[in-house]
This record gives C-alpha cells, sequence and structure tokens, in this order.
C-alpha cells in the first residue's frame, strides 16, 4: 500500500517493499502546494500501477544534485543550528574538493579526495572524525532515499584524549593574577568553572532564576544535550555567588564567545613575561572542567555522584576519560604499602631467597 506524505515542504511517497520486507519512503520532489498534490497524486498512481516497486521507485526518484541534496536533508532533519553549522562545513569541503555534481556519481575515489584534503589542511583526527561522521550520515540518507547505492563515506574514529588537568601552581597564579589585577568578573567566571565543573555553554546561560536557594541547588541548562540538571550549591559556591552580587534575574555571567578570550591572552602575558614564563604552558577554559572532575576522583569522591556533578550522560565517560587519573595515584599506595614485596626475596623483600625447582 502506497501513499502521500508530508515532510517540511516536500510531497513523499511511502510504501511496502516487498523484496526488503520493509517501509520505505522517497521524495517526489515536489512542493506541497494545490497544484502540486495533483501532480503528486498521478505520479502515486503511475507508482501503484508498477508491478515491480524497486524498479519504478529507481525510474521515478530524479537526479538529485549535491547541494539540492543537502538542502532537502536540513529541511527534513529537525537540527540544532551547531549541527546545521557542521553539515554546512561539510556542504562547503564536498563541493570544493568533488564539485556539485550528481549525488549518484561519488565513489571511493571522491574519499580518497577528502582524506588528501584533510591531510593538506592538518585537521586534527578529532576533527576528520567530526566532520566523516556527518558526511557518513548525510550519505546514508541519499542512500535511503536511493540517490545512491553505496555510501562512499567511511566513518574516521577519533582519538580518545588523555584528560589534562591544569596544574595546580599554574592555576594559582592564573587566578592570583586576575583576582590582584581587579579583574573580578573575569575571576569570577573562571572559579565559578573550576568549583562547579560546569560546561561554558551552560555556565553562559545560567541565569539567578535557576537558582534556588530554599533547597541550596541550581536548575542548570545542559546547552550541548537540550535539557537541565542539578546541581548543589556548596559553601565554596553559596559565597562566590554572594560575592558576584545575588541578583532576583538575569544571567549570572554576561559574557559572548568572543568576551571569554581574555583567559587565552592572559596566559600569553604570563607565558611571555619579561623576566621569566610564569606558567608552564597554555590551558584552554575547558581544561577547568576536567581539574574539577580529575579533583574529585583524586579525592575519592564515588564515580557516580562525579557523574551526577559532571552531567555525564553515561557512566562509560566518567569511567573512560577521567578514572584512569587515579593510576598514578594506585601506583604510589601499591608501592608505599609493598603489599608483595616479602615473597621475592632479595633484595626487594629483604627475606630468603626463593628456592627454585625445576
Amino acid at each position: 500500500m502506497a501513499y502521500l506524505k508530508l515532510k517540511g515542504k516536500k510531497i513523499h511517497i511511502k510504501y511496502y517493499d516487498k523484496i526488503s520486507g520493509k517501509h520505505k519512503e522517497f521524495s517526489t520532489g515536489i512542493n506541497a502546494t494545490k497544484e502540486g498534490w495533483a501532480e503528486a497524486k498521478r505520479l502515486l498512481k503511475q507508482f501503484k500501477q508498477q508491478e515491480d516497486l524497486n524498479e519504478k521507485y529507481t525510474e521515478m526518484v530524479s537526479s538529485k544534485i549535491l547541494s539540492e541534496g543537502i538542502r532537502e536533508f536540513l529541511e527534513i532533519k529537525r537540527l540544532k543550528p551547531k549541527t546545521i553549522e557542521i553539515y554546512n562545513t561539510v556542504r562547503r569541503i564536498l563541493i570544493d574538493v568533488c564539485g556539485d555534481k550528481n549525488v549518484k556519481d561519488y565513489g571511493q575515489g571522491d574519499y580518497k579526495k577528502i582524506l588528501l584534503f584533510f591531510d593538506k589542511k592538518n585537521y586534527s583526527r578529532n576533527t576528520q572524525g567530526i566532520y566523516s561522521s556527518h558526511m557518513h550520515t548525510l550519505f546514508e540518507y541519499f542512500k535511503e532515499m536511493n540517490y545512491l547505492q553505496k555510501n562512499p563515506i567511511k566513518v574516521i574514529k577519533r582519538q580518545t584524549k588523555q584528560p589534562e588537568s591544569i596544574d595546580d601552581s599554574d592555576l594559582q597564579v592564573i587566578l592570583r593574577h586576575l583576582y590582584v589585577k581587579g579583574k573580578k568578573e573575569q575571576y569570577y567566571l573562571i572559579m565559578f568553572l573550576l568549583i562547579t565543573g560546569f560546561r561554558i555553554s551552560s555556565a553562559l546561560e545560567l541565569r539567578w532564576e535557576n537558582v534556588d536557594w530554599e533547597n541550596e541547588f541550581i536548575v542548570a541548562p545542559n546547552v550541548k544535550k537540550d535539557r537541565t540538571f542539578f546541581f548543589p550549591i556548596t559553601e565554596d559556591l553559596k559565597e562566590l555567588l554572594k560575592q558576584i552580587g545575588i541578583k532576583k534575574e538575569g544571567k549570572i555571567f554576561s559574557y559572548s564567545r568572543d568576551g571569554l578570550k581574555f583567559y587565552w591572552r592572559l596566559q600569553k602575558q604570563l607565558l611571555n613575561n619579561p623576566n621569566g614564563s610564569l606558567i608552564k604552558k597554555m590551558y584552554s577554559m575547558h581544561q577547568l572542567r576536567k581539574t574539577f572532575i580529575t579533583k574529585l576522583l583524586e579525592k575519592g569522591v564515588p564515580v557516580h555522584t562525579v557523574k551526577a556533578l559532571a552531567d555525564h550522560s553515561n557512566i562509560s565517560t566518567t569511567i573512560n576519560y577521567y578514572a584512569s587519573v587515579n593510576v598514578k595515584k594506585m601506583k604510589e599506595e601499591l608501592d608505599r604499602k609493598g603489599i608483595f614485596a616479602g615473597i621475592f626475596g632479595g633484595e626487594i623483600g629483604g627475606g630468603k631467597e626463593i628456592e627454585r625447582t625445576g
């Protein structure tokens, strides 16, 4: 049974494919106007009359130029602005490298050209992973729509980075310079990120209305996942909010993304100090979050508690990315206790050498 279906502004035909045993659909490419519906009905009638649905489907789907296909994809999918931004970048890369040609003409040769482009631009493994993943999703859509038979794009696996917290001495220097130079607003933001582990996007969206003083928690926005999470108002956090100046409403921090460059500029000054560098290296603002999570784990806070405070979607994120920071600490503890030292003999155990047999 085939029928017409509206998706976005385009009319689609949905049908049951006897060969695959699945329901499928494709875009007619017709706009949902009065005349468009009449034309789509005529097309549907032709479609139903055809015995071999797959063969007819292939015949009916018009050739699709890449730029048109991406425009259709973005119209149908409900994506966040940041994701749309990535797809627009992907569109530019594909067109610049391979040309704005028919989707069915893309193949392995084009994928190789894209890989060469990534190398030429010296993109990191993670950036390549992000772009290739979005390209793959895009061509999977084209495949579902039968615009091409095989997805030419393979997803490049991203590298799992070992979390790196900010060196304690460097952190003290950064905070001290922010404080003594009268940059109180900048100091407050950095301290807030450090003692809460908030993502920068969440901190910038935080409002005084989100602070529940009676129950002592913050209903914080997770901009990345489009949801909210709860964070307790600790004594340190309460004192910091008082220093900022409690209000009834409005944003707690008024910075734009561009306004956050002060953190980078400050570290450059500290590194290029005429009397010698005052910090060992540069740190990203996101490393304040990593430092928060690392400190919790080093102090023995249970992983499930850390997961909740960091608002990780999955416990594996907390374990895989952050639990390993305790390996050095565990090694030092085992060496200090010398649990198995006595059974080896010689210099290690200080006891008699174990008799060797065989």
